[in-house]
């Protein structure tokens, strides 16, 4: 038998703060046979030379951004560590498994749900168990969160929510979200040079999990999207913010949702995430392989994308509850005060003469001497009994609001003003078709 030559030690060098590393080996060269890749050289922090809190949660993060972490990670980390250590007030190096324990009792005592639990206990282990070698979170499991069903709006409901939205910012983007059943996160970054107009594909580049992916560009909105993208640069964004070099603003797209369903009046209470949810329900009530709608939801696993199933299967069996047998009648919700007035506004009703169930509704505001008026509203009767009413979007009224003060603008945008014209032109509209012979 040839003899080899003993393995190779673990050295010490004279960089990176005098921490141990392993010197480069060839493809041959003898190895141990097991490497514990949990002992003190292959640390991120040395623990065994008591680093300061500051310290080690700067070292924490530090390897975060080398590994890649999301941004979001890094900072719901960097936050977790520093509370952690904040209420322990000792050195890292005296953590305990005890000690972690207590911490989360705190904040589950302290009214914490699971998800907020299972960052901090994610945190800890990242950082004390993955990075430094320790065993402060062995045997504590995940926290358990509750499996909650979806909310799901049905079609008409989506299409009541889209021609609510007031602008056509908000159209465009809650009708992306629905249609292509992007996150939220992936349609304020999404920029001109993503749509793909000849192939009807959207280019999500690096989304959840750091994948890129293509989702269907919805017909509807292919004329409009092309007319726009010529007036934009190719890297300008779709909704941009309100700072030069920003997109639109995720929590802004939460606001806007909810503008349009205070306007649309649904039972329901969405969120923009529910969009993702109707576009993939609808999908699979469509008749939709589960696999194709995998993909164009970019889940990683297929059981992420059987929720759906739940919530789709009681329509597609048509199950009817014993109630709607019954045809019991509904409860009108109690009407909430209105905010007292911040001006004087006059309604003018027009009917067309060519079309006999249609009418004109001019508004005009009289702000300081100064008649503003307010164009565009189309109120129409489809069948007896039926008023719909028509509001454009406020860039068309944008020449007048601009003489509004701060409260009046902001009036002419809650949906309360809505539900007021929509009563009040309702109401007008009917007792000038009574007066007709």
């Amino acid at each position: 038998m040839i003899a080899l030559p003993p393995p190779q030690r673990f050295q010490v060098g004279t960089y990176n703060n005098g921490q141990p590393y392993t010197p480069p080996r060839g493809r041959y060269a003898p190895r141990e046979r097991v490497e514990d890749r949990l002992s003190p050289c292959h640390a991120v922090v040395d623990l065994r030379r008591k680093p300061s809190a500051a310290d080690f949660v700067h070292a924490i993060v530090r390897e975060l951004k080398i590994r890649f972490y999301q941004q979001r990670t890094q900072k719901a980390y960097r936050n977790a560590l520093a509370g952690f250590l904040r209420w322990f007030s000792h050195p890292p190096h005296l953590v305990a498994r005890e000690d972690v324990r207590c911490y989360l009792e705190l904040l589950v005592d302290g009214g914490g749900g699971s998800s907020w639990v299972s960052i901090n206990l994610s945190a800890i282990r990242t950082a004390f168990d993955k990075m430094c070698g320790q065993a402060v979170t062995l045997g504590l499991e995940t926290p358990r969160k509750p499996k909650r069903l979806p909310v799901v709006l049905s079609q008409a409901e989506v299409m009541r929510l889209l021609e609510a939205a007031p602008s056509l910012r908000d159209k465009l983007l809650l009708g992306l979200m629905y249609a292509t059943g992007a996150r939220v996160s992936e349609v304020v970054r999404l920029r001109w040079k993503d749509f793909d107009f000849d192939r009807r594909v959207v280019n999500i580049w690096q989304g959840k999990g750091r994948v890129d992916r293509q989702v269907m560009l919805p017909e509807s909105f292919k004329p409009l999207l092309q007319q726009l993208s010529k007036t934009f640069q190719p890297d300008d964004f779709v909704f941009p913010g309100d700072r030069c070099g920003r997109h639109f603003s995720p929590r802004s797209v939460g606001r806007a949702m909810q503008r349009a369903v205070a306007i649309a009046g649904l039972g329901k209470r969405p969120t923009p995430h529910s969009l993702r949810h109707c576009f993939a329900t609808h999908l699979l009530e469509n008749g939709t392989d589960i696999r194709f709608i995998q993909k164009l939801l970019g889940h990683a696993r297929l059981e992420t994308t059987t929720i759906y199933t739940k919530v789709a299967v009681i329509r597609q069996q048509q199950i009817q509850s014993p109630l709607d047998v019954i045809n019991g009648k509904t409860q009108v919700p109690p009407r909430q005060p209105s905010r007292p007035p911040v001006g004087r506004l006059q309604m003018h009703l027009r009917r067309r003469a060519d079309e006999l169930n249609v009418a004109d509704v001019e508004l005009e505001i009289i702000n300081d001497d100064r008649f503003i008026s307010l164009e565009g509203i189309v109120v129409r009767e489809p069948r007896p009994g039926w008023v719909t009413m028509e509001i454009p979007p406020l860039e068309t009224w944008e020449k007048g609001l601009r003489w509004l003060t701060p409260p009046q603008r902001e009036r002419i945008e809650s949906p309360e003003f809505y539900k007021l014209i929509q009563e009040q032109a309702t109401r007008r509209y009917l007792a000038s078709k009574a007066k007709i012979p």
